[in-house]
């Protein structure tokens, strides 16, 4: 389920406004609750608070495999912000938009940091902490970061003293 189609559901956009925003997105690549806020006056909290609770309830955790990310979508992000925000893009969509992993427990984290960093739609998939790191690791290594992170063990200010130009 889309954006859009999550806050048609919740009333907070109609349809029409929806098709309006999407329209904008063709000459304005913009990400769409940004929009919402802009041109709607929604308030981003309670954007992000349904985005959230929509993936959770209708998410099921999976494992993707190797096969399933595209090395070419890796450079969407640094080290530090992989791990920081538990982010792990898989793939582009047929639609443009980006497929990315995280946890339910970060699910709020990654949104925030897609929307506000990101120049694309974003989706996700929740998978488990263990997974996450694991694949983190493979593609995002940084020396001292492990699934303790992910598990949140270890807070986003603990990540600062890691940069990415650690080897």
């Amino acid at each position: 389920m889309r954006i859009g189609e999550m806050l048609v559901s919740a009333g907070l956009l109609t349809v029409e406004q929806t098709e309006f925003i999407l329209r904008r997105q063709q000459s304005h690549p913009e990400p769409f609750g940004l929009l919402a806020q802009r041109m709607y006056g929604l308030d981003p909290q309670r954007i992000e608070n349904i985005w959230t609770e929509t993936t959770i309830r209708l998410g099921e955790i999976v494992r993707p495999t190797d096969s399933e990310i595209d090395l070419n979508v890796l450079d969407l992000v640094t080290r530090r912000q992989a791990w920081q925000f538990r982010f792990l893009p898989m793939r582009m969509e047929s639609d443009g938009s980006l497929l990315a992993a995280t946890t339910e427990q970060h699910l709020s984290r990654a949104v925030r940091f897609a929307t506000r960093v990101l120049d694309r739609p974003c989706r996700f998939v929740l998978t488990d902490a263990h997974y996450l790191a694991g694949r983190l690791d493979d593609y995002y290594a940084l020396p001292g970061l492990d699934e303790r992170v992910v598990a949140a063990e270890l807070q986003p200010q603990d990540l600062l003293q890691f940069g990415d130009d650690a080897a």
